[in-house]
């Protein structure tokens, strides 16, 4: 038995324990995770109390949700942590657009700002602008994401979220380095292509 195997096993053990309440199993699922799963939020909001925050909240919901997690659906394989990746991205995307709107809100009508007042602020509408932009991607991409086949999703999930290597990503899926690669590879040309199509990036 691998030991990745051994690990995965493990934290779906440590989830079903939380499932039935058991407040150790959820606190080792905290100790195991919580580095990762923080990276994961500051990648999309940025380092601060925003992304704390959000790890918080999607805490709570692994907590109120552990008992929904099945470890496959429609046939395809659902790691543990590909599971609670999706919960804190979920998360961290819902606060990023409420940033952005709270931001755009903020902003002044049109004519009301003098010359004067631009120079001395922070120049709030480039800032709103740059973060409902990339809110915007971040949906698009999201969303191109979603429709890449279950092997190429999910390494280039495990690679892009978690930060894995293409070695520590194998180990994690239980699959050979080589199919790995080539699931990445193809799955950043999908993903490319994707986004190209919609303007987000050149083709």
């Amino acid at each position: 038995m691998k030991l990745a195997d051994k690990d995965t096993r493990s934290l779906q053990a440590l989830i079903a324990g939380a499932a039935q309440g058991d407040h150790a199993c959820f606190a080792d699922i905290y100790e195991r995770t919580h580095t990762h799963l923080f990276g994961v939020a500051v990648r999309i909001l940025g380092q601060g109390q925003a992304a704390e925050d959000v790890l918080q909240e999607a805490y709570v919901s692994i907590w109120k949700s552990a008992a929904g997690y099945r470890s496959e659906v429609d046939g395809q394989p659902i790691q543990p942590m590909t599971w609670l990746i999706a919960i804190v991205r979920n998360k961290a995307l819902d606060a990023f657009r409420a940033r952005a709107r709270r931001k755009e809100s903020e902003l002044p009508e049109s004519g009301e700002l003098d010359e004067e007042a631009v120079e001395s602020s922070a120049a709030p509408a480039p800032s709103a602008m740059q973060l409902l932009e990339q809110a915007t991607e971040a949906l698009q991409i999201e969303g191109c994401m979603n429709a890449l086949e279950g092997s190429h999703r999910q390494s280039l999930a495990l690679a892009y979220y978690q930060g894995l290597s293409h070695t520590e990503v194998a180990a994690q899926m239980g699959a050979p380095l080589g199919s790995v690669k080539a699931w990445i590879r193809r799955g950043l040309e999908k993903l490319k292509g994707c986004l190209a199509a919609q303007g987000v990036v050149a083709s």
